[in-house]
């Protein structure tokens, strides 16, 4: 069996597996070089997940607050289409009558609202500011003068009970300035827009009706009479018409004033007349069915107030 003494290297070679040669591959060292103990401030606010990353690596730096809002700020009140806005609104002619009634309360609600709320609120955040809705609206409210009469208690008959009470059919005047940004088609501006200042103010106008102060939208129908133009003063007119329990029914208009001073005064079919200047041009009419939420009393409050 002397043929045999050959296999012995390789039997060596099976008893020591520690000494592999070239029976597996290579194993190459991980790149092991120090992570930095101070990433980038823009890193680190990026996002949170960067924060977490490098928390976890290194025990010498600490998570960065986050953010509370990335909200962009306010446009500054001196802004030039803010300060022309506002001088718009309270030179108007409708507004000063308003404020010599005594049966309308004016409010401006968008600067009532809670500060963080309002930074998030689709028309008082989002679309408010320069060139939008340029300035927070001034709303002016009453409630419906009372159309119920009392009949006289026949002789010899007990008196009726005493009536319930009757939900408050309120009326909402809205005036307010939309600037050039908020266009559909170049020079008109955005039918869905309209529709959301329509929702805005019936709203306002509804919240009388409900115990909580609380309607939402369940139906909203708007018919446009005529195309809407940038950098106008409008008027939004609303009225409570019908309460039943939880629902409300409200009807509005919305028209639109002249141009402002130094402006082409030139419309689509001619010029804007004499009576366009003073009474408005009727821009939309809409309707809207809102009911009260049955969770109102948990909502989060909107205003201060």
């Amino acid at each position: 069996m002397s043929h045999l003494r050959p296999l012995r290297p390789l039997t060596r070679l099976l008893a020591r597996p520690h000494h592999p040669h070239n029976l597996q591959p290579t194993l190459t060292t991980p790149n092991t070089s120090p992570i930095p103990k101070h990433p980038t401030r823009t890193l680190r606010s990026a996002t949170p997940t960067s924060a977490t990353a490098t928390t976890t690596t290194t025990t010498t730096t600490t998570t960065p607050p986050l953010p509370t809002k990335a909200y962009p700020a306010p446009p500054h009140p001196s802004h030039p289409s803010v300060t022309q806005a506002e001088a718009q609104l309270t030179s108007h002619p409708l507004l000063r009558t308003l404020r010599q009634d005594k049966s309308y309360t004016e409010t401006r609600p968008h600067l009532s609202m809670i500060p963080t709320h309002r930074a998030a609120h689709f028309v008082a955040g989002t679309l408010a500011g320069a060139h939008k809705v340029t300035v927070p609206p001034y709303v002016f409210t009453r409630s419906k003068p009372s159309t119920t009469t009392t009949q006289p208690t026949p002789p010899n008959q007990a008196p009726p009970p005493p009536p319930q009470p009757q939900p408050t059919l309120a009326q909402t005047i809205s005036l307010f300035h939309l600037g050039t940004t908020l266009n559909g088609h170049p020079g008109y501006v955005h039918g869905g827009l309209l529709s959301v200042m329509f929702d805005e103010t019936f709203a306002r106008c509804v919240a009388a009706a409900f115990p909580s102060g609380v309607g939402m939208t369940a139906h909203l129908s708007v018919d446009f009479r005529q195309p809407a133009r940038p950098d106008r003063v409008y008027v939004l007119r609303a009225e409570t018409v019908r309460v039943d329990g939880r629902k409300a029914w409200v009807e509005g208009s919305l028209t639109a004033g002249p141009p402002p001073r130094g402006a082409s005064g030139e419309e689509e079919g001619g010029v804007v007349g004499e009576e366009d200047a003073t009474e408005g041009t009727m821009v939309a009419e809409a309707r809207a069915l809102f009911v009260e939420p049955k969770f109102a009393e948990s909502m989060v409050p909107l205003y201060r107030n």
